[in-house]
């Protein structure tokens, strides 16, 4: 016996089509804006534990709305992870990224921070390997001793604004070259706000661009 199947209604068939072009522009959404955001570090692990393996230069983007202690709670699930990831944190209202908040987060590679944040204290990202760039925000007026020290591999600092040369001393970059002196060069009280690069991680030399 032949079975003749039910022809699915027009209106039914233009629902499934549109929702499924709804989730297609929903990922490419997500893809093209490249950040999912967080609320608390449980979240995240539950997330970064679902992604696949990545490298440094296809990092996994996310946000995360933290106060200091779910920051340190954060850094820990990215190290422990072992998935490379840029930060944002242009969402919370931080005043200080605390003391090695980020130590030795080999696989965070990009860190955005609020301007709120006046202080970044000692060690906070030392030893963060593979950090290719930051932006230091206007609102900062200390850094702490070797904050990015052995960030062997950060081409590009950008200072929004100045930094009181007492309260930047010379080893918060200790083993990166000349940056603090090309900052401290043109004001060597402030410093001299703009955007610095060096061509790679073995490059002592820095440039204003």
């Amino acid at each position: 016996m032949i079975r003749l199947r039910k022809a699915i209604p027009r209106s039914c068939l233009l629902k499934e089509i549109v929702h499924y072009i709804a989730l297609v522009l929903a990922a490419g959404i997500l893809a093209a804006c490249g950040s999912k955001s967080f609320n608390s570090a449980e979240a995240l692990k539950e997330y970064l534990d679902k992604q696949p393996a990545n490298s440094p230069d296809k990092p996994i983007k996310v946000s995360m709305n933290a106060n200091t202690r779910r920051l340190k709670n954060t850094a820990k699930v990215i190290k422990d992870a072992g998935k490379y990831v840029s930060l944002d944190l242009s969402g919370s209202s931080l005043t200080i990224i605390p003391e090695a908040a980020f130590y030795k987060c080999t696989t965070l590679t990009g860190i955005t921070m609020p301007n709120s944040v006046t202080n970044i204290e000692l060690l906070a990202f030392e030893g963060c390997t593979s950090l290719t760039s930051v932006t230091i925000p206007n609102s900062v007026a200390h850094i702490g001793r070797y904050a990015f020290t052995h960030c062997d591999n950060l081409t590009s600092v950008t200072f929004q604004g100045t930094v009181t040369s007492d309260w930047f001393t010379s080893d918060v970059f200790k083993g990166l070259g000349d940056l603090r002196y090309k900052f401290y060069a043109t004001d060597k009280t402030y410093g001299t706000p703009g955007t610095y690069t060096r061509p790679d991680g073995e490059t002592n030399t820095w440039t204003k661009q």
